[in-house]
C-alpha cells in the first residue's frame, strides 16, 4: 500500500523545464534577500509548481510581461546628440603629419612613377598615456617598434602609393616616442614608389609632376582630423637629393582637402613635386647628329649636276642615318599617342633631307630638259646652215646659167632681189636663236643648285629659331 502511494506521488509530479528551474532559483534568491535582513528562518514549505496546463498559462504571462517590458524600454526617448560646431571640432583628436624627403632616386617614364626614401611622422596626444603625475625625471619615453600594435594609432597611410616598404637595417626603422603629457610621436623611414602625371608633350624640354596623398585609412573627420605641421611640413635637408641624373627638383608644395566617400568625410593631405628634365644628354645624343645629317645632305648642292650617283648617295645616307637615330631614341620612351617636341624636330629634319632629294630630282629633270633643248638647237642650227648653203649654191648655179639678153638681166636682178630677202630672213632667225642660246629664259640645274644652296640654310635657320624659342619658353628655362 505504501508503494502504491509513493508511485501516485511520483506520477503526480510534473517535469521541470530549464525555464521553470531558473524561475525557481529567482524566487529562492528573492525570498532569501527578504529574510536575511530580518534574520528570520526561511519558509521550509515547498509549493509544487502548477500543472502542465497551468504552466503554459504562467509561461504565457511571463512572455507577455517581457513584451510589455521591451515595449516600455523602446518608448523611452534617447538623449539628443551633440551638434558638432567649429569649437567642438577643434577638441576632436588632431593628428599632425610631417614629411622629410631623404632622397629621390629615380623617375620612370615607362611606369609613370618615382622612387624615394622618406621619413614620415604622425603626432597626436593620447590622454591615457599621460604620466606627468608620476614625477619621472624623463622628457620622453622611447618604445620599441613591437609595442606599436598594442597602442592606438590614427593609421595614416599613403593612399596613392604603388609600393611602400619600411626599412629594416637590421630591425625596422620605426621611432616611437611618448612625452609626459601623452603626446605620441610616431616616425617611419620608408622606401616608396609614387605615381607621376606623365606628360611628354614638350619632351625633352618637359616638366613632370609627382604627388603623394595621405589619409587616415580607419577614421573619418568625425573622429580624427589630419593637418600639416605648422612649420616646415615638407622638408628636404640634403640639397644634393634634389638633383637626379636626368631630372632636377625645381619646386614642391603641399595642400589639404576634404573628400566625400561613401563612409563619410575624410581629410586628405597632398604633397606635389615638380621636376624639370635636364636635356643636355639629348642635345648631344639626338640633336647634334641630326644637325650633321641635315648639313651632309646640303653638300650635294655644291657637287656637279652630272654626278647624280654621288648626290643620291649623300641624300639617302643622311635620311637613313636620321631615321635610325630617331628610332634609337623613341624605343626608350613610352608609346604615347600625341606628338612630342622631339617628334617635331625629327620630322622637320627628315623633311629638309627629303626636300634636298626632291631638289636633286628637279635638278635632274631640268638638266634633262636642257639637254633636249640643246639637241633641238643644234638640229635647228645645222638645218639653217644647210639652207644657207643650198641658197648660196643655187645663186652660184643661177649665175653660171645667166644669159646676155637685157630681159634676162632684169629677171636676174629680180631673182637676186628675192634671194637677198631670203638671206636676210634666215640671218635674222639665226641671230634670234643665238641670242636665245646665249641668254636662255629657262632655268637649268646649276641655277637651281645655286638657289637651293642659299634657300635651304635660311629656311632651316628660321625653323631652329621658332623651335627653340617656343619649346624653351614653354618649358620655363634653359638647361
Amino acid at each position: 500500500m505504501i508503494i502504491s502511494y509513493l508511485a501516485r506521488i511520483v506520477l503526480l509530479l510534473p517535469e521541470l523545464s530549464s525555464g521553470d528551474a531558473d524561475r525557481l532559483a529567482e524566487i529562492a534568491a528573492h525570498q532569501h534577500g527578504q529574510l536575511s535582513p530580518n534574520l528570520a528562518e526561511p519558509d521550509r514549505t515547498f509549493t509544487l509548481p502548477p500543472a502542465s496546463h497551468e504552466r503554459r498559462k504562467d509561461g504565457g504571462k511571463r512572455k507577455k510581461y517581457r513584451k510589455e517590458k521591451d515595449r516600455d524600454t523602446t518608448t523611452e526617448q534617447p538623449e539628443p546628440c551633440v551638434q558638432i560646431n567649429d569649437t567642438l571640432r577643434k577638441n576632436l583628436l588632431q593628428v599632425i603629419v610631417e614629411l622629410t624627403v631623404q632622397s629621390i632616386t629615380e623617375i620612370s617614364e615607362f611606369s609613370s612613377s618615382f622612387k624615394a626614401d622618406v621619413w614620415f611622422s604622425q603626432i597626436w596626444r593620447d590622454p591615457r598615456l599621460d604620466f606627468t603625475d608620476r614625477n619621472y625625471c624623463l622628457k620622453n619615453i622611447s618604445l620599441a617598434s613591437h609595442k606599436l600594435p598594442t597602442m592606438w594609432s590614427p593609421n595614416v597611410c599613403f593612399v596613392n602609393s604603388k609600393k611602400v616598404e619600411i626599412h629594416s637595417s637590421p630591425s625596422q626603422n620605426i621611432l616611437l616616442l611618448v612625452f609626459p603629457n601623452g603626446t605620441v610621436w610616431l616616425n617611419f623611414r620608408v622606401s616608396l614608389i609614387g605615381p607621376c602625371k606623365l606628360d611628354l608633350t614638350y619632351f625633352p624640354m618637359d616638366r613632370q609632376s609627382c604627388n603623394l596623398i595621405f589619409e587616415s585609412y580607419s577614421y573619418n573627420t568625425a573622429e580624427v582630423r589630419i593637418v600639416w605641421r605648422d612649420w616646415e611640413p615638407v622638408t628636404i635637408p640634403d640639397p644634393d637629393s634634389k638633383n637626379l641624373p636626368d631630372f632636377e627638383l625645381v619646386n614642391f608644395e603641399h595642400r589639404n582637402a576634404t573628400l566625400v566617400y561613401t563612409a563619410g568625410l575624410w581629410d586628405q593631405l597632398e604633397v606635389q613635386f615638380t621636376f624639370r628634365r635636364l636635356y643636355g644628354y639629348y642635345v648631344l645624343q639626338a640633336y647634334m647628329p641630326t644637325y650633321l645629317s641635315v648639313f651632309i645632305s646640303w653638300i650635294a648642292f655644291w657637287i656637279d649636276t652630272k654626278a647624280l650617283p654621288a648626290r643620291i648617295t649623300l641624300g639617302v645616307s643622311s635620311l637613313m642615318a636620321l631615321t635610325f637615330q630617331f628610332g634609337n631614341i623613341v624605343k626608350n620612351l613610352p608609346r604615347v599617342s600625341y606628338v612630342k617636341a622631339l617628334d617635331i624636330w625629327m620630322f622637320g629634319c627628315v623633311g629638309f633631307i627629303f626636300l634636298s632629294l626632291v631638289e636633286l630630282a628637279v635638278v635632274g629633270f631640268a638638266d634633262k630638259l636642257d639637254a633636249k633643248r640643246r639637241r633641238h638647237m643644234r638640229y635647228v642650227k645645222s638645218k639653217e646652215q644647210m639652207m644657207m648653203r643650198s641658197d648660196s649654191e643655187q645663186q652660184w648655179l643661177s649665175r653660171l646659167a645667166e644669159g646676155t639678153p637685157v630681159n634676162s638681166n632684169v629677171s636676174n636682178a629680180n631673182k637676186d632681189g628675192n634671194g637677198n630677202l631670203r638671206r636676210k630672213k634666215s640671218e635674222e632667225k639665226r641671230q634670234k636663236l643665238l641670242l636665245q642660246m646665249e641668254n636662255p629664259l629657262h632655268v637649268n640645274g646649276e641655277k637651281i643648285d645655286e638657289i637651293s644652296a642659299k634657300l635651304f640654310p635660311l629656311l632651316f635657320t628660321a625653323f631652329n629659331i621658332f623651335y627653340w624659342f617656343y619649346y624653351i619658353g614653354m618649358s620655363g628655362g634653359i638647361f
